[in-house]
């Protein structure tokens, strides 16, 4: 029996797997086993899992997707603790060793996550949940007059809109982290989350490491979240059970494969099948929140910003019926909604259902810039430099 169970799903990932397979390869935690489940993988994925390493597993099956590739890794699974990573991604070399440190040290806690970077490539990355906790959900609360996200008196670190308690890192880890380059002993953060679970991710499955018998009592992944079962996965959690997070980051999510390239196989989220996330997102909200409370005010209005995501993205792929259907849900939940006003009126009427969400996002973009500028967050010289920037990149 392994100390740890690692679940790998997989598909077609040829070019990415073996970045995957090396991190936990390179763990500074030995005891563990890695279960790689090939959901049906037409390309060379199943031949480049090492057969020299009798820790790992290789379970083969007809496709069915990620959840159900997933839940049989779970099933096969024999350690104490559990922890996923997908195959397009990495961990840092302590990523185990400290989460089972943290629990291991507090044994009445029962998972624990960390942060992580998303990698764009060319040297652009993003910490989550850095970012969420202090402008995204803050912006989207300010947006809709939202009150749930305010700091507490005195406070100004951001984590604490969301987490109840904040502790530094102990001897259980604090060694582990200066070994590994980590200049400053970064906090826990602990805390009843399932409420501000309503504003998107807080936590990410592939950075969390949970004791079997958390599973044990939430049960497998549920398949009828098909996309955001993840995020499923973690509300259950966080709903039977406390949450902590070590605010740093141990997992790498990677946009490109290890050749530099976009990946063969488009991500879940942001590829071909966006905007299929984006509804499966809505329904895990609905089932979670909305349909318990269709009067609560807040979950009205963010449930009309996940309809403002959704008809962007339609409107992208050049779904033009779809695109509207969003917006005219997304104004019953905000009846001034100008955002949705405007992309409404530009969508009906401009021929390219794409030229319309180009020029309300150009739109947007311009005036957020001259919020920033008003309330002095930005100079006038940084906004050319980003707006720069941006022509670059595009």
């Amino acid at each position: 029996m392994s100390k740890v169970s690692v679940i790998m799903p997989t598909y077609n990932r040829a070019d990415t797997i073996r970045r995957a397979v090396g991190s936990v390869q390179a763990q500074g935690l030995r005891d563990w086993e890695l279960l790689v489940v090939d959901d049906g993988s037409t390309d060379d994925t199943p031949s480049l899992i090492p057969q020299d390493d009798p820790r790992i597993v290789l379970i083969r099956q007809e496709n069915r997707g990620f959840v159900e590739a997933r839940n049989a890794g779970l099933r096969a699974a024999r350690g104490e603790y559990i922890a996923f990573l997908d195959s397009d991604d990495e961990w840092k070399p302590h990523h185990l060793q400290l989460c089972i440190g943290f629990l291991e040290a507090f044994p009445a806690e029962w998972f624990v996550a960390t942060e992580l970077l998303e990698d764009f490539g060319g040297g652009r990355r993003v910490n989550h949940y850095q970012v969420e906790t202090s402008q995204w959900y803050p912006r989207m609360a300010a947006r809709i007059g939202a009150h749930s996200l305010d700091l507490p008196p005195g406070e100004t670190d951001d984590y604490l809109r969301v987490y109840e308690s904040r502790t530094a890192v102990g001897q259980w880890g604090a060694d582990l982290l200066r070994e590994a380059g980590v200049q400053t002993v970064p906090f826990v953060y602990s805390g009843q989350i399932f409420e501000h679970l309503r504003w998107g991710f807080l936590i990410a499955v592939n950075s969390m490491v949970l004791r079997r018998m958390a599973l044990d009592q939430v049960g497998l992944q549920d398949a009828r979240y098909a996309l955001a079962a993840d995020q499923h996965l973690v509300a259950k959690l966080c709903l039977k059970f406390r949450a902590n997070f070590i605010a740093t980051p141990t997992y790498i999510k990677h946009e490109l494969a290890e050749k530099g390239a976009l990946p063969a196989e488009t991500h879940l989220a942001t590829g071909r099948t966006a905007l299929r996330f984006l509804r499966d997102m809505l329904r895990t909200f609905d089932d979670l929140f909305w349909l318990a409370r269709p009067d609560d005010r807040e979950l009205r209005a963010i449930r009309s910003l996940m309809q403002l995501d959704m008809a962007q993205v339609a409107l992208k792929n050049g779904q033009r019926d779809e695109g509207l259907e969003c917006l005219r849900e997304a104004r019953k939940g905000l009846p001034r909604f100008w955002r949705a006003i405007t992309l409404q009126w530009l969508a009906s009427y401009l021929r390219s259902p794409q030229r319309s969400v180009s020029i309300w996002d150009t739109c947007n973009r311009g005036m957020d810039a001259l919020r920033q500028l008003g309330r002095r967050e930005i100079s006038m010289r940084d906004l050319f430099h980003k707006a720069w920037a941006r022509l670059g990149r595009a």
